[in-house]
């Protein structure tokens, strides 16, 4: 009973060293000092996300993209009209469009209207 728990400790120990020469580098630094490094974290620094329109304020996440050019804002620059968004003209006429549509389908015409 003692040799077979020996042998599953002893294999346990060769799992756990296989996982770590997997996940760990040893390299020679130039001083001749080992140094570990590991492959699973990423070495890029994380960068803020700034505004889009060049005032360097960070953006907002929730509602900070622009829903007409895709662009990232701030608070102050978050809508269309504060940035002098580039797709503004086209939404606008898109909307008149919509609304001349809408208007004209509600113009009150003789055969509308009830005679009492």
């Amino acid at each position: 009973m003692s040799s077979t728990t020996t042998d599953q400790q002893q294999q346990q120990q060769q799992v756990l060293a296989q996982a770590t020469d997997s996940t760990m580098s040893l390299t020679q630094s130039g001083a001749g000092t080992p140094t570990t490094t590991t492959d699973s974290i990423p070495s890029t620094p994380k960068r803020k996300v700034k505004c889009d329109f060049g005032c360097g304020q960070p953006i907002v996440k929730t509602i900070g993209t622009c829903r007409y050019c895709s662009a990232q804002y701030c608070a102050k620059h978050r809508l269309p009209e504060a940035h002098a968004c580039a797709n503004m003209q086209s939404c606008q006429s898109a909307a008149k469009d919509r609304l001349e549509k809408r208007l004209i389908g509600e113009k009150t015409v003789g055969a509308k209207v009830a005679t009492a």
